[in-house]
């Protein structure tokens, strides 16, 4: 329960430093989604429950706060994060390079299940070509940042192994 509310956090402290430190301006070309980055990791470390309800929760609180429509980052980011689980818990090895690799993957689907939504409500006027370009630069943006953060967000969301005395005492000898 104590990973899942700080999953929670760090996705809030995530949303947070995207929306106010990626926005000055020297910054403001690299703009990663830090939400879909922690989600991806929280949905590598805690499973499909956890992920789909973390990414609803956090895709409301991002939609009502930036969104034109309630409804859209909650329903991509839930959809994403349950899918990912799902699909990641089938690898019995869970490490960087599979994470990585479901990241750039995941934020690909992402941007254009977001692009799909905004065109079917005619809130954009980009093109597809225009939508394809924004994708490969935030795949390419995301997959560096998840490297980046990687070993900090596991240290966080995974729970410390538990060992018994035999296996510390063999270590010992």
């Amino acid at each position: 329960m104590l990973r899942n509310i700080i999953a929670f956090l760090l996705l809030w402290l995530g949303l947070v430093i995207e929306s106010s430190l990626f926005q000055i301006p020297p910054l403001d070309t690299i703009q990663p989604n830090l939400v879909l980055i922690i989600l991806m990791v929280v949905s590598v470390t805690r499973g499909p429950r956890t992920a789909l309800v973390l990414g609803v929760l956090i895709g409301l609180v991002q939609d009502v706060d930036f969104g034109s429509f309630i409804g859209i980052d909650a329903f991509t980011y839930g959809f994403i994060a349950y899918f990912a689980a799902t699909v990641l818990s089938q690898f019995l090895q869970r490490n960087i390079a599979i994470t990585f690799l479901f990241t750039v993957v995941f934020t690909f689907v992402q941007e254009w299940m977001t692009f799909g939504f905004t065109r079917l409500f005619d809130i954009t006027g980009f093109a597809w070509n225009t939508a394809m370009t924004q994708t490969v630069w935030q795949m390419m943006v995301n997959g560096v940042f998840l490297l980046l953060l990687y070993p900090l967000l596991t240290k966080l969301l995974v729970p410390p192994e538990k060992r018994s005395y035999a296996s510390s005492h063999e270590d010992m000898m």
